[in-house]
């Protein structure tokens, strides 16, 4: 009876975490990242990583933003290439074959 008291336990404790899981679409959540410790930026990088892949248009906002700027910031955004121009993850992307150009 003792054998078998311990071998139920050690079968439970081994099944315990394979109830904890977590699938993609959950563990790419932005709510789910948030509370997991990354930041706002790697945030909207994963959700535009997220739109890339399944074929979204998600560069209209931002491209939107970026046109609606003053003189003055796009100025700005010249002198200092260190500020956020808003043209990371927006620029075209021209996706082609490999070839030998590549090597």
């Amino acid at each position: 009876m003792k054998k078998s008291f311990i071998l139920i336990a050690l079968l439970l404790t081994g099944a315990i975490p394979a109830l904890a899981g977590v699938d993609i679409k959950e563990s790419t959540s932005p709510k789910f990242l948030y509370n997991s410790g990354h930041s706002d930026e790697a945030i909207r990088l994963i959700q535009y990583n997220k739109a890339y892949a399944n074929g979204l248009d998600f560069r209209a906002e931002e491209e939107a933003k970026v046109e609606n700027r003053s003189f003055m910031t796009k100025f700005l955004d010249y002198l200092d290439p260190a500020r956020d121009d808003g043209e990371f993850f927006n620029r075209s992307l021209q996706l082609s074959n490999p070839g030998y150009d590549d090597l």
